[in-house]
């Protein structure tokens, strides 16, 4: 790949797995590159609900006048929702974080602490391009299922379009953004974590079709025992094994759909315990070129083996028993 500074056809690599399995750590390592730019955050307009791939997905599944209207709408407000937050939103969220800091209890305002107009320039002017080029033309009409208690609604028309005219559209979004980042901070290359891009990968080379999935795993066992902690997963063993048991059997049936040269799998026990190797070889495929700094995040702390002091041995059984073939097909049998 060539790491010339494209701001039309920027060096992407998306950074996915299963989570707790090493996506945050990957990208840390990478951002030490004095080429590499990344975000503090996932930036979540790609993957999650109401998003560009949801978007996708549902405008080329089946379209009418009414489902077109609603579906732009809802990416429209995901993207906008996503640029900054509102004063009393804010303070109300770090109120609860402090009363309720697992989250469990109640839930704050969506996206909490997302600012991407802080952080990615000119943002704004580029959603609102992305929605012009989506919508053919409005007009005042309201209907049933029209948004309850709009003000001089409006309906956003936005015709059938073939997908690869659509991918092109919501790539060239992706693109217009990354580019002005990259050109900002004066680098070349872009590395982004968002923790499920293993199963969009489709939709993601779709999108750009120049740009490199990375996929880290980590024994299962240890990637259970680490759900069990978080605010966003189960924590019941036997729940928390099934959960990622679906998640990884659908990378791999997406990765059946992908040309073998797009991805590259790793294991986080690999980039702890041979990293100069696992590292130049992410990088060949990347065509990020190899550079000592990558080599300087401490990986120390990786918990390997956390399952055998985290789960009981009754709990051990039920793991295992689920995740049998997984554990055996990624080699940790």
């Amino acid at each position: 790949m060539d790491t010339a500074l494209n701001r039309d056809t920027p060096n992407i690599a998306f950074i996915g797995g299963t989570g707790r399995c090493g996506t945050n750590i990957s990208k840390a390592v990478l951002a030490n590159h004095p080429q590499v730019a990344t975000l503090p955050f996932e930036y979540r307009f790609i993957i999650d609900p109401d998003g560009l791939v949801d978007f996708y997905r549902s405008f080329t599944a089946a379209w009418s006048p009414f489902l077109a209207d609603r579906r732009l709408k809802r990416l429209e407000r995901l993207l906008n929702g996503l640029a900054s937050e509102p004063t009393s939103h804010r303070l109300a969220g770090e109120l609860l974080r402090r009363l309720n800091r697992d989250g469990r209890a109640f839930s704050p305002r969506q996206y909490h602490r997302w600012n991407l107009a802080a952080h990615l320039p000119n943002y704004r002017q580029h959603v609102r391009t992305l929605i012009a080029r989506l919508t053919d033309f409005t007009f005042p009409a309201a209907w049933v299922g029209t948004e309850s208690y709009a003000l001089r609604p409006r309906v956003c028309h936005a015709g059938p379009k073939p997908p690869a005219e659509l991918a092109r559209i919501l790539g060239d979004f992706i693109r217009a953004v990354i580019g002005d980042l990259l050109a900002q901070e004066g680098k070349t290359f872009f590395v982004e974590d968002n923790t499920w891009n293993i199963l969009f990968a489709r939709e993601l080379l779709d999108f750009v079709p120049s740009a490199r999935i990375l996929h880290i795993y980590r024994d299962p066992r240890d990637v259970v025992a680490s759900f069990l902690h978080q605010r966003w997963s189960p924590h019941d063993p036997a729940q928390a094994a099934q959960w990622y048991r679906d998640i990884i059997t659908h990378w791999f049936a997406v990765r059946e759909t992908l040309p073998p040269d797009s991805y590259f799998e790793y294991s986080l026990e690999s980039l702890v315990n041979d990293t100069e190797q696992v590292v130049r070889d992410i990088c060949r495929f990347t065509g990020l070129p190899f550079h000592p700094a990558l080599l300087q995040t401490d990986l120390s702390r990786s918990n390997s083996g956390r399952w055998r002091r985290d789960l009981s041995p009754e709990e051990q059984g039920v793991v295992e028993h689920i995740l049998a073939a997984i554990i055996e097909e990624l080699g940790y049998a």
